[in-house]
Formats: C-alpha cells, sequence, structure tokens
C-alpha cells in the first residue's frame, strides 16, 4: 500500500480544505510531522483511517468527526487516494453530520456515503457507492482490520508501551484482536463442553445402575427362596462382581421356577383324573335313567295298540274317499254341461232363416270369409276416392297462389342486390382502417409499458435511496453501540484495580501479589458490571440485525430497480425495432430526464388521439359487416325462395295430373271388387229386395257424376250385409261343437269314475260317500297315529343303545364320594398354579432388572473410559491439568507462539537501538499471583547475562523497546495476512525521552525502514527532530481552527484550513 494524496474538508481541528501531497512529501522517504499539543497532527492519520475503515482509531466516534469551525453550510469530506495491491484508487468519504435546512430553518441529518473509484487507463470509474460493499471491497484489498492497520501502519507508542508493562491478561486481550484464534479458542470450548456432556452422561448412567439395583434389592427380599448372598452389599458391588452375583441369583431361581412348573404339571393331570372320574359316574346315572323311562313306556304302548289299529283303518278309507270325490263332482258337472249345449243349438236353430238351416256351418264360413277380403279393399278404394276428390281444389288454388309468389320473390332478390353492393364499399373503408389500427396499436402499448416502466423506475430509485440511507445510519448506530461496548470494557479495565480493591479484607490474602496487608488500596471509581458489558453487547448485535435486515431490504430494492431497468431496456429495443421513427435518439437508455419522458407523453397522446378516431371508424365495423352479411343472406334467401316455389308450383301441377288419373284407377278397381264379390260369396243369395243400395253400374260408371259421392254408401251396405250372415251361421256352428263337446266330457267322466270305485275298493257312489272325513278329522286321525308310532321307536331306540344297556347292567355309583375327590384336586391345582404364576412374575422382573443391569455395567466401562480422556483433553487445553506444567491454555499458547515471532522480529532492530545491550525475551511462565501464564515478557540484559522486568526500563530505553515491539508487531501481522507491503509508516510520539546518542540510533532504524521504497512519517513536537528530518508537515493551531503547512519538498506549498 502506498498513499498517494489525502484531502480533507471540515474535518476534526481542520475548518477548511487541507490538500497533501503524500506522493511529494514521501518523495525523501522520511518525513515529519509536527505542531503544538493538541493542534491536530494525529488528526491527519485520522483523516487515513476514516477514508479506509469509515472509522478512527481510540475513543473519538465517526459521529464526531466534523470540525466545530467549519461553517455550517461546508460539507465534511475526506478524500484519499492510494495504491493497493497495485490498483490506484480513490475514496471520497462523508460521515454522518447535521447540516441546516436547505430549506425553512433548523438542521437536518445528512447522512453517511461513499465513493469508491479506480484508475483504469486515464479515466476514474466508479467500482461502488453503497458503504457495505466498498467496506468489503477495501477489507479484501487491505486483508486486516482498523486495529490491526493501527498497529501495523500508524505504530503508537503509547499503545505499545503500555503492552510492554501489560499483564498477561491484557496482552492477551491485545493480541486476540490482532489474531485470529477462534479455531484454537473454538477446540478449548468443545473440549469443555463434551467434558460437561460426558460426564453428566457418566452420571445419568450410574444413577440409572444404582435405581435398577435398588429394585433388585426390593424384589429379593420379597421372595420366599434361598437365595446366595454377595460378598459386599448390592450397592457397593462394582460392575464385574454385580453381574457375577446376579448371575448366579438368576440360574437358582431359574431352577426354583422349573420345579414349580412340575408341580403345576402334576397337580393338573390329578384334577383331571378325578373330574374325569365324576362326570363318568353322572354319565351312568344319566343313561340307567333314561333305559328305565323307555321300559315304562314301551308298557303304555302296548295296552293302546287295538286302538291305535283302529284309527289307522279308518284313516286309510278317508284318505281313499278323498281320492274319488273329486271324480263324482266332475261327473255331475259334464252331465248338466251337456243338457245346456244342447238346449243351446236348439234355440239358435229355431232363429236361423230356411236356407241356412241345412248349410254345412264351416265350409260356408270358409267361403264368406274369403270373399270377405274383396269387400275390404273396396273400402279402401272409395275411401281413396274420396280423399282425391276433396284434395283436387286445393291444390288448384295452391298453384294460383304460388305462381302471385314467385313473381314477388323475383322482384325481391333485384332490389337487394343492389343494397349489397352499397354495404360492400363501406366495408373496403373500414378494412382501411384496421390496417392503420394494426400498425398504431403495438406502437402505443410499447410506449405506454416504458411510461408505465419509467415511473416504477423513479418509484423503486427513491427506495433504494431509502434503504441505503436507512441501512447507513443503522450502521452507524452498530459502530457507535460497539464503541459504546468497547468503552464500558476499557472503563472496567482501567478500574480493575479498585474493583479487587473492594472485595480486600484484612488477614486475606490479596488475589493478585498474595499479601495479607493492604497498605494502600486503589480507589474505585464507577465500577462497571459485567451484566451492562453484557447487556450493552446484546443491544449492539441487535442493531447490528436490524442492520442486516435493512441491507436485505436495500439489496431487495436494487434488485427490483436493476429489473425494471432491463425491462425498460428491452422495451426500448422493442420499440426501436418496430417503430424506428418514433424512437427518440436521446431515449433509447433506461435512465432519461425529464425531457424525454415528456417527450414521450407527448407521443402517447398522440397516438392515443389517433387511436380514438380510428375506433370512431372501426365502430360501425360489426354494424357495416352484420348489414353485409344480413343483407347477402337476404339476396340467399331470396333466391332460395325463388328456387323453392318454382320447385313447389312444378310439384302441385303434377300432383294435379296424378289425381285426376287416380281417380279414374279408383273407379275401375271399386267396379273389379264388388262384381268379383257379388259372383262369388254365398251371402248374396239373402239379400233383401227391399234394400235401396245402388247398383253396381251406377257405382262403377265413371261417367256418373255422383258416383265418388255413392261409392262409400254402397261399400258400407255390402259389407254390413256381409257380416250379418255370417255371424248368424258362425253362432250355429259354435253351438254345434260345444254340444259335441260336452256330451264327449260326460262319457269320459263316467268311464273315469267307474274305474276308480273299482280300485279304491267302494261298491258305489254312497260307499264313498260313506267313508268320507273332514280334513280336520283326517287331521287328527293322522296326528294320534303318528304320535304312537313315534313314542313307540323312541322307546325301542333308546333301549337299543349301547350305553343304556350297559348302564342298565351296571351298580349305580357313588357321586357325592367323587365329588368331594373332584374338589380336593381341583383345590390342590389351583394352589399350584398361584405358586407357579408367582414364580413366573417374579422370574420375569428379575429377568428385565437383570437386562437393564447388565446392559448399564456394559456401557459404563467404555464410557467411564471416555469421560476420563474428556476430561484430561479438557484440563490440558485450558492450562488446568497437571500434565500442562506451564498452565497455559491452548489458544494461549498459539498467541505466545506469536509473540516469540514479534519479540524475534522486534529484536532484530532492537540490538541496533540498544546499541547491542539489551533484548526482549518472551516469558512463558506464570506470573506471582496469576493462575494462568504464557504471555510474559522480560528484558535480557546482554552485558550482565541476566533477565528482569521490563518495568525496570527507563524511559528512553522504553520508547525505543516499544518503538522496536512496534515494528516487530507491524512485520508480524504483515506475514499472518499473507505478506501484504505497506509502503507508508507513520511512528506516533515518544521521541522526546530519547538522548542524543539513541536518538541518532533510532533514527538509523528508521532509515533502513526505507529500503526497498518505504516512506516512514514521524509524529512528533521534539525540536531535536526538525533539524533532522527535512521534509515537515506543520500543523498550527488558532481559535478558527487548525492549519497544515508543507516545508522542505521541491515546491513547498501551504493548504489552508
Amino acid at each position: 500500500m502506498r498513499l498517494h494524496r489525502l484531502t480533507a474538508t471540515a474535518f476534526g481541528p481542520f475548518a477548511g480544505t487541507i490538500d497533501l501531497d503524500l506522493e511529494e512529501i514521501s518523495s525523501s522517504g522520511l518525513f515529519l510531522i509536527h505542531g503544538a499539543t493538541g493542534a491536530g497532527k494525529t488528526s491527519l492519520l485520522d483523516a487515513i483511517c476514516f477514508a479506509l475503515y469509515a472509522n478512527v482509531p481510540g475513543d473519538r466516534l465517526s459521529t464526531s468527526l466534523r470540525s466545530q469551525h467549519a461553517e455550517e453550510s461546508a460539507p465534511t469530506i475526506v478524500e484519499l487516494e492510494l495504491t493497493l495491491a497495485g490498483r490506484r484508487l480513490r475514496i471520497r468519504r462523508r460521515p454522518a453530520h447535521e447540516r441546516p435546512k436547505k430549506r425553512g430553518t433548523g438542521t437536518t441529518t445528512e447522512p453517511a456515503g461513499v465513493q469508491l473509484e479506480e484508475l483504469t487507463g486515464h479515466s476514474w470509474i466508479t467500482l461502488s457507492t453503497r458503504i457495505d460493499e466498498s467496506a468489503q471491497l477495501l477489507d479484501d484489498l487491505l486483508g486486516m482490520g482498523l486495529d490491526q492497520f493501527r498497529r501495523v501502519v500508524m505504530l503508537p507508542q503509547g499503545d505499545f508501551s503500555a503492552f510492554l508493562r501489560a499483564t498477561d491478561e491484557e496482552r492477551r486481550e491485545v493480541l486476540e484482536r490482532l489474531f485470529d484464534i477462534t479455531e484454537y479458542t473454538g477446540v478449548e470450548s468443545h473440549l469443555v463442553e463434551r467434558r460437561q456432556q460426558v460426564e453428566s452422561s457418566l452420571k445419568e448412567s450410574r444413577t440409572r445402575l444404582g435405581s435398577h439395583v435398588a429394585h433388585l434389592v426390593e424384589l429379593l427380599s420379597s421372595v420366599d427362596v434361598d437365595l446366595p448372598e454377595p460378598d459386599l452389599q448390592w450397592s457397593e458391588l462394582s460392575p464385574a462382581p454385580l453381574v457375577l452375583s446376579l448371575e448366579s441369583v438368576t440360574a437358582v431361581f431359574d431352577t426354583h421356577a422349573a420345579e414349580v412348573m412340575t408341580e403345576v404339571d402334576e397337580a393338573q393331570q390329578a384334577d383331571g383324573r378325578a373330574a374325569s372320574a365324576l362326570v363318568r359316574a353322572r354319565r351312568v346315572i344319566d343313561l340307567r335313567t333314561r333305559g328305565l323311562a323307555a321300559r315304562r313306556a314301551l308298557g303304555v304302548l302296548d295296552e293302546l295298540a287295538p286302538q291305535h289299529a283302529a284309527r289307522r283303518a279308518t284313516l286309510h278309507r278317508a284318505r281313499a274317499a278323498a281320492e274319488v270325490l273329486p271324480l263324482i263332482e266332475a261327473h255331475t258337472r259334464s252331465a248338466a254341461a251337456q243338457a245346456a249345449a244342447v238346449a243351446e243349438r236348439a234355440r239358435i236353430l229355431d232363429a236361423l232363416p230356411e236356407p241356412l238351416r241345412e248349410v254345412e256351418t264351416d265350409e260356408w264360413v270358409a267361403t264368406a270369409r274369403e270373399h270377405e277380403v274383396l269387400l275390404t279393399r273396396a273400402q279402401h278404394d272409395a275411401e281413396a276416392l274420396t280423399r282425391l276428390r276433396s284434395e283436387s281444389p286445393g291444390v288448384a288454388q295452391q298453384i294460383t297462389e304460388q305462381a302471385e309468389l314467385l313473381e314477388g320473390a323475383q322482384e325481391a332478390v333485384i332490389a337487394v342486390d343492389a343494397q349489397v353492393r352499397a354495404a360492400a364499399v363501406q366495408q373496403s373503408e373500414i378494412d382501411r382502417a384496421r390496417a392503420r389500427m394494426d400498425e398504431l396499436v403495438p406502437r402505443l402499448r410499447t410506449l405506454t409499458q416504458i411510461i408505465e416502466a419509467r415511473a416504477r423506475q423513479r418509484r423503486a430509485v427513491t427506495e433504494v435511496h431509502e434503504a441505503t440511507d436507512a441501512a447507513q445510519s443503522l450502521r452507524e448506530h452498530v459502530q457507535d453501540l460497539r464503541a459504546a461496548v468497547q468503552e464500558l470494557v476499557t472503563a472496567r479495565l482501567d478500574n480493575m484495580a479498585g474493583e479487587l480493591a473492594t472485595q480486600l479484607h484484612d488477614g486475606d490474602a490479596c488475589a493478585v501479589c498474595g499479601s495479607t496487608e493492604h497498605p494502600l488500596p486503589a480507589q474505585a471509581a464507577r465500577v462497571v458490571t459485567p451484566e451492562e458489558i453484557t447487556a450493552a453487547e446484546h443491544a449492539a448485535t441487535a442493531q447490528a440485525h436490524q442492520h442486516d435486515r435493512a441491507a436485505q431490504v436495500r439489496a431487495e430494492a436494487t434488485s427490483r430497480l436493476d429489473v425494471v431497468r432491463a425491462e425498460i431496456a428491452q422495451l426500448l429495443e422493442q420499440r426501436t425495432a418496430t417503430d424506428p421513427e418514433g424512437a427518440a435518439p436521446d431515449g433509447s437508455a433506461p435512465d432519461v430526464d425529464e425531457t424525454v419522458a415528456a417527450r414521450e407523453e407527448v407521443q402517447r397522446a398522440a397516438l392515443t388521439q389517433e387511436h380514438a378516431d380510428l375506433t370512431r371508424v372501426t365502430a360501425r365495423a360489426d354494424e357495416v359487416a352484420g348489414l353485409v352479411t344480413a343483407r347477402t343472406t337476404a339476396v340467399e334467401q331470396a333466391q332460395d325462395a325463388v328456387r323453392s316455389i318454382e320447385a313447389r308450383l312444378t310439384a302441385l301441377r303434377a300432383r294435379h295430373e296424378q289425381i285426376a288419373d287416380h281417380r279414374v284407377g279408383a273407379l275401375e278397381r271399386l267396379r273389379e271388387l264388388l262384381g268379383e264379390h257379388a259372383a262369388g260369396c254365398p251371402c248374396v243369395d239373402l239379400v233383401d229386395p227391399n234394400d235401396q243400395a245402388p247398383s253396381q253400374h251406377e257405382l262403377t260408371d265413371p261417367d256418373a257424376d255422383d258416383a265418388v259421392d255413392t261409392a262409400p254408401r254402397a261399400v258400407k251396405a255390402a259389407m254390413r250385409h256381409h257380416r250379418e250372415v255370417v255371424a248368424l251361421v258362425e253362432r250355429l256352428a259354435g253351438a254345434t261343437r260345444a254340444a259335441t263337446r260336452a256330451s264327449a266330457t260326460r262319457d269320459e267322466a263316467s268311464a273315469l269314475l267307474g274305474a276308480t270305485l273299482g280300485a279304491h275298493d267302494f261298491d258305489d257312489v254312497d260307499s264313498v260317500l260313506a267313508a268320507a272325513r273332514t280334513t280336520r278329522d283326517v287331521a287328527d286321525l293322522q296326528t294320534q297315529v303318528e304320535d304312537h308310532q313315534s313314542r313307540l321307536r323312541a322307546a325301542m331306540a333308546v333301549l337299543e343303545e349301547d350305553d343304556v344297556v350297559t348302564a342298565l347292567a351296571t351298580d349305580l355309583p357313588d357321586v357325592e364320594a367323587l365329588t368331594s375327590a373332584a374338589q380336593s384336586a381341583r383345590s390342590r391345582a389351583d394352589e399350584a398354579k398361584q405358586r407357579q404364576a408367582t414364580a413366573a412374575a417374579t422370574q420375569r422382573q428379575l429377568s428385565r432388572i437383570a437386562g437393564h443391569i447388565r446392559g448399564e455395567c456394559v456401557t459404563l466401562g467404555p464410557a467411564a473410559d471416555e469421560a476420563a480422556v474428556v476430561r484430561r483433553m479438557a484440563d490440558l487445553v485450558n492450562g488446568t491439568s497437571s500434565d500442562n506444567d506451564k498452565r497455559m491454555r491452548l489458544s494461549t499458547y498459539v498467541l505466545a507462539a506469536r509473540l516469540e515471532r514479534i519479540v524475534e522480529l522486534a529484536n532484530e532492530r532492537l540490538t541496533v537501538m540498544a546499541d547491542g545491550r539489551y533484548e526482549l525475551a518472551h516469558d512463558d511462565s506464570s506470573a506471582r499471583g496469576q493462575r494462568r501464564g504464557g504471555l510474559g515478557l522480560l528484558v535480557r540484559d546482554l552485558w550482565t547475562g541476566r533477565e528482569r522486568p521490563t518495568s525496570t526500563l527507563s524511559g528512553g530505553e522504553s520508547f525505543t523497546t516499544s518503538l522496536a515491539l512496534a515494528l516487530g508487531l507491524a512485520d508480524a501481522i504483515r506475514e499472518e495476512s499473507g505478506g501484504q507491503e505497506f509502503g507508508t509508516l507513520f511512528v506516533d510520539e515518544g521521541f522526546g525521552s530519547l538522548d542524543q546518542d539513541s536518538l541518532e540510533q533510532v533514527l538509523d532504524v528508521l532509515d533502513r525502514l526505507r529500503d526497498g521504497g518505504r516512506t516512514v512519517g514521524v509524529v512528533s513536537h521534539v525540536a531535536e527532530m526538525r533539524t533532522r528530518i527535512t521534509t515537515r508537515v506543520r500543523v498550527d493551531k488558532s481559535q478558527h481552527g487548525s492549519t497544515v503547512h508543507v516545508e522542505g519538498t521541491s515546491d513547498s506549498a501551504t493548504d489552508a484550513a
């Protein structure tokens, strides 16, 4: 890193603008910044830190950097130009500060801002204007934070002097801020946490084992079995003897359970035998009872045998009579039917005319039916002739009407065709307007989308600005809160002695020096408690989370703005492609001024007006299209009507001719059918001579005027006469057939009745009637017979059973004695089962508890081994183990290695500055009164070979050592951060304590720092330094603010502030 130019306005003590050409000032390699105390020498270094980190070292806050001497309207700005990692950068940064309102009275807060630029070629390119993005980029290039940068580049001698005399813990806090040891502290925390986990797990396992052992002791105390006892109490046994004793107890109790199970089996077998004997005895008694009852039933049935035989004979004759009775009834009915049929035929025969009494009825009816078909056909023709006559006048009238309609339809076709041609002209004008609208609508749509997108862009820009301001404000608040936390920590450390003093009591050892006497305890100022620091840290963390959320909101707003810009660019490309003439040259970018936006609004208004005019023209499109369609349809309909009328007219004329032809044909067929019927049908012989029906010649003469009128009547009269005669003959034929069938049925019934009487052994009908019984009497007889037979079969079946025969031949058993024996056997079996259930339950409990104990014993050993290993490792890395003879934590060990390297690098320069008299040494032992050490510093006197505390150094020696320590620390941090080279270094104060020779030696070391092109800036008010260093920056103070003057350069210039 090399600094080129620093410019600051209204910053710190400088009311105006200072402009330092650091490249010109650094040309000699060594320059001096001097001035009176409080003039602002350190403020120049603060300006560099603020430009790089938006913050300043020490207790000063970034919100109090504005000069109180500056005019209210003057902005506070710091601009730094530098080369970093081979890139020429320019940083322009503005802190948040109050300024007068542009409108009205009062002040408003000007938010913090930054602009990071890079020189590319001959022009500066903006890399970022976002505070977080610029900070990330600079952090990547610098590779260190503000605290590290301050100690590497600024070399504050006051801090290193305090570091030289600090305690181990104080040095640890400083080194932790400079070197990243989070991995090692993470290992320490992990092992401590792991130790707590395994010890807690081990304790829980032992607790569970103790609980299981207690349950075991409680269970064994309730068992009435002689079990082996362990050598010690169960709770005092270790895992291995506990498992062995448990196995012995389990084996003995398993044997006891098996013995109880054997007793249960024997008792159950005896119970089964006793129960079986009782069941057999009771069955013998039941069988004997049944056998005796069956013998008594047979005796009663033998006495009732004659009555049973009489009932069976009566039932048999009743059933035979029941079969004959239906035949007697059928014979009676058939005789009555035969007499009725003969009487009906005689009545019908008396009513017939004389010629029909002797005819063969079936043949006569068949001939009449054949000729009836001719009269049916004649009826159909007469009806058709009537329809034709009524249809003819209507057809003639329709022909006249259709001819008139044809003439009108032809005239309508000519008129509508003229209207179609007029509507087609209007349709052409509308088509041209639509073509223009097809060109206009995409242009208007694209332009409208562009205008709307620009409106969204303006809103998005506003959102980005608001989100950026909010994020910056929160970031500054976070920095303030973190600075407040650091102030609380520093205040507590500064007052630590006073806080410890409040805990001192006479006679008690001091926690620091171990003395029991406290002659002069430190006075306590305001005590800062750890709770206050924790609360402040929580507040800073909460505010940091809010800042992260605000940064996310800003990123989302920026993303939306980028999307809108991309959308506008795409729309502009579409507009250029579709409307080259309408696209303005200055409107082709996503971001335009108000003039282009106004011009686009004017263009949209013009296109909208033209679109409205065309819309009014095309508004009649549907009307005209509908008119064209309607009139075209009307022409087609008129033409269809003409063709339809012509077709109907042709059809009507053909129908009129057809009616005349059908009339003649119908009259001819009617004459033929009536003549054929008169010649062959037998009904003609019975025609009444007084009948006034038309003659055949009169009906069939086609020239007769009333032939069509009389035809239906004549045919109807002939059909009526024919059917009346046929009906008379058919009635006679039916009566004859009925009489014949009734006589045959009577003969069959007589023959069947005679045969059945003989088959059932009846002499005549009277004997049948005497044997007949009612249905209820038959059912009663049947029930009595079946009951007698059923009782007989049941008694015989019982006496034929083998078990009954055996039981009747056996003596009666003693049931009471067998019942008593079975009850005794059941009681003994129940008692045995109860003992077995108790033993089984105890065995299950013992098995379950034993399983738990074995499981815990199996895991307890490895868990204890693991806990021992983890405990030893945790104590080792935390410095509390006896194996750690240095009492040094792992992170302290790492920092001690860093401190050794710092001491090594510091001694390279201290040997020269101290003229080889002394050097620094790293002390890794614990100081008196401290639990842990490892970060101690000693001075090794090379003349005497002895080591002494750093507090024995004189003022000049302390400065020389601190300077060497600062240079060594800077080199170590540079190595840690990847070897980043810093072309400019600053050494701040401390030279006033050096004598002439020491000053010469220190300046020689600073001269060597210039080797390789590095520049060293010395901040001091020592007059001797002004004579030794020719290039100087003088800072003067006044009541109007400080000013800066450059001296000793080729073209020395003065920058007034």
